[in-house]
């Protein structure tokens, strides 16, 4: 009941601060809410397999040169004894050398020798064509695991994708993210590459659960 004593300036005084109050408490929680979405949208994107010995590193094209050094740490800790990377073709216009050479050259440069490295047979132009080009290598060399290095917000497709491939085949497939990479989920929102990469992101991952392939490496 309320106070007979308290006049209507006092009660609307008393109205005004539990709005204030309640107000505040409905920004928060909407800040809360945006928070976990934004959150649960980046984290849906990264898995991380368990860093167990398999036969092979695969360091996918794409990307800076921090896949190639994932996979020489891999090598150098003993985790994998080779390191597999994918031909595309490309020229890296500022240096005037072929991608693929760089990327050799940065594994080795990291203590991987030139014969622990394995080249896919074929040119490829998506992660779709690297995941086909590495299953025939294994079958070919009788490799029968590999575990996949690729950017974090990369790591939810590129394992879908692999483990599509390798379906029936007997091959064992590990993904995991590149390590102190820049994408993270908590703060992937903050920076204009992050909103890039996880739109793009999703829009290759809708285009491949609706039967669409597209010619990407990321």
């Amino acid at each position: 009941m309320m106070n007979e004593k308290e006049t209507p300036k006092q009660r609307g005084k008393s109205c005004s601060c539990f709005s204030f109050l309640g107000g505040g408490i409905l920004l928060l929680l909407g800040l809360v809410g945006i928070y976990f979405v934004l959150w649960a949208m980046g984290a849906f994107l990264i898995i991380a397999d368990p860093e167990k010995n398999v036969d092979a590193a695969v360091a996918l094209s794409g990307g800076e040169l921090d896949r190639v050094q994932e996979a020489a740490r891999l090598y150098n800790e003993q985790v994998v004894h080779w390191v597999i990377l994918t031909e595309t073709g490309e020229m890296v216009p500022e240096l005037g050398e072929d991608y693929f050479i760089l990327r050799k050259n940065e594994a080795m440069k990291m203590g991987v020798p030139g014969d622990a490295i394995l080249v896919t047979d074929r040119t490829v132009s998506s992660t779709q064509e690297e995941a086909q080009a590495v299953r025939e290598l294994l079958q070919k060399t009788d490799l029968s695991s590999c575990i996949v290095i690729t950017d974090p917000f990369h790591s939810f497709r590129t394992r879908l994708i692999f483990r599509e491939e390798f379906d029936g085949t007997g091959l064992t497939v590990r993904v995991r993210p590149v390590r102190n990479h820049w994408y993270h989920s908590n703060t992937w929102w903050l920076s204009k590459a992050g909103w890039e990469a996880t739109i793009l992101e999703y829009a290759k991952l809708f285009a491949h659960l609706m039967g669409v392939s597209s010619n990407d490496f990321n």
